[in-house]
Parts: C-alpha cells; sequence; structure tokens
C-alpha cells in the first residue's frame, strides 16, 4: 500500500475511531463510577469524561503502532458495534431509579 495512503488511512482511523470508542466508553466509565465507586452522579459523568481521553489517547497512539492498517480498522469498527450493542446495559433508561 502507498505510504501516503497508510498514513491517511491510520489518520482517520485515529481520529474517528478513536472518538467513537472512547465516546462510547465515556458512558460506561460514568456508569461505573456511578454504581461501582458510588460517585455523585456529575462527579461520576465527569470523571467518565475525563477517562475517556486516556482511551482517545490510546487508540491514537495503537494507530500508528500497530503494522496492518486494515486490520486495525476492522477492530476498531467491531469494537464500536460491540459497544453499540451493549448501550442498553448501562443507558438510565434500563434502570428505573
Amino acid at each position: 500500500m502507498n505510504n501516503n495512503v497508510d498514513i491517511a488511512l491510520r489518520s482517520i482511523a485515529a481520529i474517528l475511531g478513536g472518538y467513537a470508542v472512547s465516546a462510547l466508553t465515556s458512558f460506561y466509565f460514568a456508569f461505573i463510577f456511578f454504581h461501582t465507586f458510588k460517585q455523585q452522579e456529575g462527579v461520576a459523568i465527569l470523571s467518565g469524561s475525563m477517562a475517556s481521553y486516556f482511551v482517545f489517547f490510546a487508540l491514537f497512539i495503537a494507530s500508528f503502532a500497530i503494522k496492518h492498517t486494515l486490520k486495525w480498522c476492522a477492530f476498531l469498527i467491531a469494537f464500536s458495534a460491540i459497544l453499540v450493542l451493549t448501550l442498553p446495559l448501562v443507558s438510565p433508561l434500563s434502570r428505573p431509579l
């Protein structure tokens, strides 16, 4: 594969895929902080949002560290799909307060 195309694909995977996965994991982090660590609701949401930055930067770095770009893109798509499918488990609508 052309080096410029490879860098462009890695950049797209890093930015869009990293954002999608980190945005979805912020819901899971907020849920865990609220229910497991018994934090206040606002603190749990802010903590989950801040923890998702770690996920984003880890995925961003991994996008350029991995050898096979297409396998990495497939992994990001599959992982995002799993997170979307399990999103009702952490939704506040699934459990009334």
